[in-house]
């Protein structure tokens, strides 16, 4: 049942974290709002990386299980 969230939990994720490890180095150093932008887009990035990884991963098992029916 949750291997249809997980992509979706891992972009998520990903920017969620990516905003808040920005967030805290911008009121670390005071450099507002530049490390939440870099960092964001950073999740970003990761998350649609890792979509991409799955999909590929579905579309090998899907042309696995064609070959064998």
């Amino acid at each position: 049942m949750t291997g249809g969230f997980s992509p979706g939990v891992d972009l998520a994720s990903s920017v969620i974290a990516g905003l808040l490890i920005g967030l805290a180095l911008d009121w670390a150093l005071g450099t507002s709002p530049v490390l939440v932008i870099v960092f964001t887009i950073a999740g970003f990035v990761g998350g649609f990386y890792k979509l991409w990884r799955h999909s590929a991963i579905l579309e090998e098992l899907a042309k696995e299980r064609d070959r064998g029916a």
